[in-house]
């Protein structure tokens, strides 16, 4: 086999000498008739003998036989394009085996062929770039002009017809994949939505006393946000929230229900990029009830649609940041000019136990401070945690809401949840069924869920 390889080499260089040889000769015959005829070339036609190079490179693939594919000394040489490859040492793989060991990573596991397999693909490609750059008439063939591949024929029988037909064998070439318009994401949307219950039963003998009862609560959040990667140097965050909470109540002969949770808020913030993780910013926030609540047995309304409504928007900085992981969010924002507006469309209709109007004015307008604190933390795939804090001043009184969810996913349609909120409000009187500028709300409840990312 060796013997053979050896014939094959000798054979290629043969004809490599050949082809040198005759251009050599055609360029001087060349030359001797524009000189004959008394004509001066413009340029000077000069013929190099690349033999003993390619002797010397041929030698050396020879030597490397083993190592080599035969078939690629025997294919017609392609100029594909040029390219910058760092010279190589002629020499056995073994040889170079702590060169080798550099450039590749390294696996535990036999990585011989792989250390051959890259050696070899070098070897290849240098040597067909060496006999394009030096010996450009022995490359007959550019990527960019082949030629047509020859057609290819086979014959079809026709069984029932009996008739034998010579067709073109169609050529199977493989599809480019096809090129994807990557749209520009500019806005990154989230959406979720639960619907959580939670469910009492007891016969009217039991000896703690009680109500059976169904509690129901859902809750839909969407949020917007410019995405920074795009958009490196704004900030703007966009949420909507509704949550409304209905719980039976036998007590209550002319409803028989309660509405115990109903708040629609919105929440904007728009930033200028100051410097690193701190931006110029705007926020604002409203708030509402969308439904008429009543107090138990009475027809006596307690809120309703903009009855109250709360409007507040500040200017100042603010601080956004994320971890490497991407899973731990903190975002910060004080506002030392803030305005706040309270407004009771229904006035006429919240009265007090003497037939009085709580708020006798439609609209109450503060200017003050404000300040904003929100937490995320994905502790894993199915638990994350998320908590707010947000505070006012006129400098008068103080009101403020801290809202903290606990949230844990069994699956994709099913989740659990613990929502706690603590607010403080000194503006409001104390009263004997209100003794206290301190308000807290607990809720544990299990449902459906649904989530879009």
């Amino acid at each position: 086999m060796r013997i053979l390889k050896y014939a094959l080499s000798f054979t290629l260089l043969a004809a490599m000498a050949v082809t040198a040889s005759a251009q050599n000769y055609f360029n001087s015959r060349s030359l001797a008739n524009k000189l004959k005829k008394g004509t001066t070339p413009e340029c000077k036609i000069v013929a190099v003998d690349n033999s003993e190079s390619l002797l010397h490179t041929a030698d050396s693939i020879a030597a490397l036989s083993d190592n080599n594919r035969p078939d690629i000394m025997f294919l017609p040489v392609v100029f594909t394009s040029y390219k910058m490859i760092q010279p190589m040492a002629l020499e056995q793989p073994d040889t170079v085996a702590s060169l080798t060991k550099h450039e590749m990573p390294t696996i535990e596991i036999d990585n011989e062929w792989i250390e051959n397999l890259s050696w070899r693909n070098r070897f290849e490609n240098e040597h067909l770039q060496r006999l394009a750059v030096e010996s450009p008439w022995l490359v007959p063939y550019n990527l960019s002009m082949l030629p047509e591949p020859p057609k290819q024929y086979e014959a079809k029988l026709d069984v029932k017809k009996n008739i034998l037909t010579i067709e073109v064998r169609k050529l199977e070439v493989p599809e480019a994949a096809p090129e994807h318009n990557l749209k520009r994401k500019n806005w990154i949307h989230a959406f979720d939505a639960t619907l959580q219950f939670s469910q009492a039963y007891m016969t009217d003998n039991w000896y703690q006393g009680g109500e059976k009862n169904i509690n129901l609560l859902a809750h839909l959040w969407y949020n917007l946000k410019l995405n920074q990667t795009l958009h490196p140097r704004l900030l703007f965050d966009l949420t909507t929230q509704y949550k409304l909470g209905v719980n039976s109540a036998p007590a209550d002969e002319l409803r028989g229900y309660n509405i115990n949770e109903d708040l629609f808020q919105l929440n904007l913030q728009f930033g200028v990029k100051a410097t690193k993780k701190f931006y110029y910013s705007m926020n604002m926030q409203f708030k509402t009830q969308l439904l008429q609540n009543f107090q138990t047995n009475t027809w006596k309304m307690t809120a309703s649609l903009l009855t109250p409504g709360e409007l507040n928007a500040g200017i100042g900085m603010a601080y956004s940041t994320k971890n490497k992981r991407g899973n731990v969010a903190f975002d910060a924002s004080l506002s030392p000019l803030s305005y706040n507006m309270k407004m009771w469309r229904a006035n006429y209709k919240l009265l007090d136990d003497n037939g009085e109007m709580l708020h006798p004015d439609k609209l109450e307008h503060q200017v003050g401070s404000s300040g904003e604190v929100k937490f995320g933390w994905a502790m894993t795939r199915n638990i994350s945690l998320s908590s707010r804090i947000f505070a006012f001043s006129d400098y008068s009184y103080l009101q403020g809401d801290w809202e903290t969810t606990l949230s844990f996913s069994i699956n994709k349609f099913l989740s659990t949840q613990i929502y706690a909120h603590v607010r403080f409000d000194d503006s409001q009187k104390i009263t004997d069924s209100n003794n206290s500028h301190w308000q807290f709300k607990e809720v544990f409840s299990f449902g459906l869920q649904y989530k879009f990312r």
